[in-house]
């Protein structure tokens, strides 16, 4: 476990004794009572005047993703009284910097209705069981965390699992490739396997190398339903999934959630949800007389044929469930010319939690996600205290708004930005752009930035001449297929077509170069979702520094002027605003 770190011990932490009332036993109460309008003596304007009002600088970046990450947060995972100090810990910073709240009903947060659900590991039970062959009825293990991993959110607590395995190649239906694999197939009351990732066309359909929506594990589930099927199961492999197989291990090892409908019901689910082994899924394959490299092959194919696995799974999922009222945390610089539209930055503030077996067992099992998410969190505050000291001091002013959504649920599914998109506080054609920040350069100073989704916006055209003002260039993602346009908070925007921008540092570091980069890179991806992803006093943060100073840069541009990004042509996104 990371050393623990005393409340009392960091300027973030210790003004949330006082914050959060002992009688606080859920986060509805405590977050009514933070989202009233602030009072006339404790007004943002006379906050911020305060000499002590947070200053971007690498102090306040280390102090920030430390506190922010501490062992007393618990891994903030939503609905947990870790996630509730997490934002007490937002409010109070906001507030110290001089914004103004900007959620529901003059307050700080926007409710975030949600239905956590916690498979019950010990109960639950699944079996593979051949239909066809020598061992025809003869049920095999199945075993949770080593062939799979997985929950059900459909309504109730039992949920019975009767169904046939069918493969169904990479799962996916695009008319404008010309591609259907569930062409012809009855998926009805069966469970899909499907492989992560798109089809690997040589022809520059799918992206090319770079992924895209089609081959997000989300989409599979979402196309798996459409269709009937009773489950699908994602067969999971360290290269196309851009992680090794313990990150769907530790996500589906705790509880998981969903956002509820108008009317706080669950959406349709289907009873089995989750990721099926490599090693498992070569062994589904083998039954067949094939292997999981011939599977490969053959769903290269665009008038792909299900194949019939020859086996069912058997059993049951045993889930609880209850209801999360969560929130989203919203804070703004209001514009001065055009108050009314604005500049967004995003970005979220949950993580994973802790996995109490774990900790009972002496091992460390909080969740601390310090680079995921602290580290981009103390980015935005730290862009939004350079903004307010700018107004302050007469530096620069900026005509249009500029607000900080701090987002839940987003390890979940990117459930916190979904929803404000849906449920948006202000209109949607107001949102000039977005801008997202998630996971940030903890180490050093790098000579370039990359752009995550190259080619998408107006927005990389204004990065690079910002860029250049700090002798960096910009360049397009270098892992595209990984696919991480479609995997953070920006996302949700840029469906609606509400211009987003998303990006990082570089691997070329000043210091050692592309090698220093692959290097940290490395550690990086050993860390992710990981309790190991723990605030180390020896990062630096200069790169954060350089990658903030650039934000605020790019943010002065956009909210000081009438700037209009807008998506290029070739966007899948153009025209959808």
């Amino acid at each position: 476990m990371s050393p623990a770190r005393t409340l009392g011990r960091s300027p973030f932490i210790a003004p949330l004794v006082s914050l959060i009332p002992l009688a606080c036993l859920g986060l509805g109460a405590c977050h009514r009572a933070e989202s009233r309008a602030p009072a006339a003596d404790d007004a943002p304007e006379s906050r911020a005047s305060a000499s002590d009002a947070p200053k971007l600088d690498v102090a306040f970046l280390r102090d920030f993703t430390a506190a922010f990450s501490a062992d007393e947060l618990a891994g903030r995972l939503p609905g947990s009284e870790g996630g509730e100090l997490a934002v007490a810990q937002l409010i109070s910073t906001m507030a110290a910097i001089g914004l103004e709240p900007a959620g529901e009903d003059g307050g700080w947060t926007q409710r975030v209705t949600m239905r956590g659900v916690t498979l019950d590991r010990e109960a639950s039970k699944l079996e593979l069981v051949p239909t066809k062959g020598p061992s025809k009825g003869e049920a095999e293990g199945f075993v949770f965390g080593e062939d799979w991993v997985g929950t059900s959110f459909a309504a109730g607590g039992e949920h019975l699992v009767d169904a046939e395995l069918v493969f169904l190649g990479y799962g996916v239906t695009a008319p404008e490739y010309q591609w259907d694999d569930y062409a012809g197939a009855d998926v009805k009351g069966k469970i899909a396997v499907v492989f992560v990732g798109d089809p690997p066309t040589e022809d520059g359909s799918f992206g090319g190398p770079a992924m895209t929506y089609y081959g997000r594990w989300t989409y599979k589930y979402e196309r798996a339903l459409a269709a009937g099927a009773a489950g699908c199961l994602v067969i999971h492999e360290d290269e196309p999934a851009s992680y090794g197989w313990n990150v769907p291990q530790t996500s589906y090892s705790s509880e998981r959630f969903h956002v509820l409908d108008g009317q706080g019901q669950p959406p349709a689910a289907m009873n089995l949800r989750g990721w099926i082994s490599a090693e498992a899924a070569d062994a589904l394959a083998q039954r067949g007389g094939k292997s999981l490299a011939q599977w490969h092959e053959m769903a290269m194919r665009n008038v792909f044929q299900p194949v019939q696995v020859g086996a069912k799974l058997s059993g049951a999922l045993i889930t609880s469930e209850r209801s999360v009222a969560d929130v989203n945390v919203l804070g703004r610089l209001p514009g001065t010319t055009q108050p009314e539209r604005a500049v967004f930055l995003a970005a979220h503030w949950d993580h994973l939690g802790s996995d109490p077996e774990k900790i009972a067992a002496g091992e460390d099992g909080i969740y601390n996600g310090a680079v995921d998410n602290a580290s981009g969190v103390a980015t935005m505050l730290g862009v939004a205290a350079q903004l307010a000291e700018d107004r302050r001091t007469g530096a620069a002013g900026l005509e249009r708004s500029v607000v900080f959504l701090a987002t839940t649920a987003e390890e979940q599914g990117l459930l916190g930005s979904r929803y404000w998109v849906n449920n948006p506080t202000m209109p949607l054609d107001d949102v000039v752009a977005v801008v997202n920040l998630d996971s940030m350069n903890v180490h050093g100073a790098t000579r370039a930035v990359e752009v995550v989704g190259w080619g998408q916006t107006t927005l990389e055209d204004r990065l690079i001449p910002l860029a250049a003002n700090q002798q960096r260039r910009v360049v397009p993602d270098t892992h595209p297929e990984a696919g991480s346009f479609y995997r953070s908070d920006h996302f949700p925007f840029a469906q609606v077509g509400i211009p987003a921008l998303y990006f990082h540092s570089s691997l070329d570091m000043v210091d050692g170069g592309v090698e220093a980069g692959e290097a940290i890179l490395a550690g990086v991806r050993e860390r992710y979702h990981t309790p190991a992803d723990a605030f180390d006093p020896a990062w630096s943060f200069e790169g954060a520094l350089q990658d903030a100073l650039l934000v605020v840069a790019l943010v002065r541009e956009l909210a000081g002027s009438d700037a209009d990004p807008a998506y290029k042509p070739s966007s899948e996104f153009a025209g959808k605003r």
